[in-house]
C-alpha cells in the first residue's frame, strides 16, 4: 500500500547544546543563541572553571550572558555555554481535569 501523506525529512536538525566565546579581558557581555529563562538554565565555564550562577555570571533580556568580571584573554575559545534546559513549551489541562484525579472502579 503506498503511503499517503508528507514524507519524512530526510536529516534531522537540531540546536548546539554548547557555545564557545573568546574572553578578551574586557568584555562583559555576550550574546547567547538560544534564549535562557533562567540563570540555572545554563552551566558557563571560563578557563576550565564552573561559574555560580547569578554570582559570577547572570543571564538579562533571555540573550544576554553577563560576567561580573571579564573573562580572561587566554588563546582559542576559553568561554563554554551549556544549555542544560530549553522550554519547547507548555500544556495545560483542562479545567475540568485540574482537580483531583478520580479512579474508575
Amino acid at each position: 500500500m503506498p503511503y499517503i501523506g508528507q514524507g519524512a525529512s530526510s536529516r534531522y536538525v537540531t540546536r548546539n547544546a554548547v557555545q564557545q566565546f573568546n574572553g578578551d579581558g574586557s568584555t562583559t557581555a555576550f550574546t547567547l543563541n538560544q534564549t535562557v529563562t533562567a540563570d540555572q538554565d545554563i552551566l558557563v565555564s571560563v578557563d576550565g572553571v564552573i561559574q555560580e550562577p547569578s554570582v559570577g555570571y547572570a543571564v538579562s533580556s533571555g540573550t544576554t550572558l553577563t560576567f561580573t568580571a571579564a573573562p580572561s584573554s587566554n588563546s582559542g575559545n576559553n568561554i563554554f555555554v551549556y544549555y542544560l534546559h530549553r522550554t519547547i513549551g507548555t500544556v495545560a489541562p483542562p479545567v475540568e481535569l485540574s482537580g483531583t484525579y478520580k479512579a474508575d472502579g
